[in-house]
């Protein structure tokens, strides 16, 4: 009985210092927190098995934090803040956020071009993922989709960036 309380205040201590990951659930609130993101402020995002993205941004659009998280493998039960913050690639377009020795990528914009649709091209099919044009967006795909092409509102293609974190 004496063993089992232990293990039960180790794994309680793990996770209140989040050394055994943030559930999906608490992903907003950890943004807020510890990025000091306002409650006026709107989130966005996307959550896979693997990665979480979301971009953060007050209702004029004028400034923003953008926020990926990942699941370790092995002892992990949930996710782990990767990176964060402001970039100008962010801001003036799509940057593609990747972390070595995981299968998925996160897209991530304030959408100034105004991107209203994403096409996945795996070489059988292509999938359409229809996005709101006057809105910023944050997206998790799998690396090997396929061929990725964002467009415009003209239906131009826009392109990203590859930011590995």
């Amino acid at each position: 009985m004496g063993l089992a309380c232990v293990c039960v205040l180790f794994v309680g201590f793990l996770y209140a210092n989040n050394d055994i990951g943030m559930t999906s659930t608490n992903l907003e609130a950890d943004i807020r927190s510890s990025q000091k993101i306002k409650d006026d402020w709107t989130l966005e995002g996307s959550v896979s098995n693997t990665m979480a993205a979301y971009i953060s941004y007050p209702q004029d659009m004028s400034d923003h934090t953008f926020s990926v998280y990942v699941n370790r493998p092995g002892l992990s039960f949930g996710y782990f803040f990767r990176g964060g913050g402001t970039l100008s690639g962010v801001q003036r377009g799509i940057a593609e956020f990747t972390v070595e020795g995981y299968s998925e990528r996160a897209f991530i914009s304030m959408n100034q071009q105004q991107v209203q649709q994403l096409e996945i091209d795996d070489g059988n099919a292509i999938q359409v993922i229809d996005i709101d044009s006057n809105k910023p967006f944050a997206i998790v795909l799998p690396i090997n989709a396929g061929n990725i092409t964002f467009y415009d509102v003209n239906r131009n293609t826009v392109e990203y960036w590859n930011n590995p974190l």
